[in-house]
């Protein structure tokens, strides 16, 4: 979560309402505010993603994705 030292900007997103239901619904549900569940989604995210990131870039030239599937190679 960010830390309270840290300036909060205000992000605006529309998103289905379905999904803004069972997100509500979860929140209350685990006593956790819906700020505070986006904040620790999205940093989640992003430390999957950089990790993604620097295990693609260590395979690049091995031969191999980062998903673990060979390179075509080229004649």
């Amino acid at each position: 979560m960010a830390k309270t030292e840290e300036v909060l900007t205000q992000l605006a997103t529309r998103i289905p309402k379905e999904l803004h239901r069972r997100l509500k619904t979860y929140c209350v549900t685990h006593d956790i505010a819906v700020m505070h569940f986006v904040v620790e989604a999205i940093e989640e995210e992003l430390v999957h993603w950089q990790y993604r990131t620097v295990t693609s870039k260590a395979h690049a030239g091995d031969g191999h994705h980062g998903n673990g599937e060979e390179l075509p190679h080229s004649s």
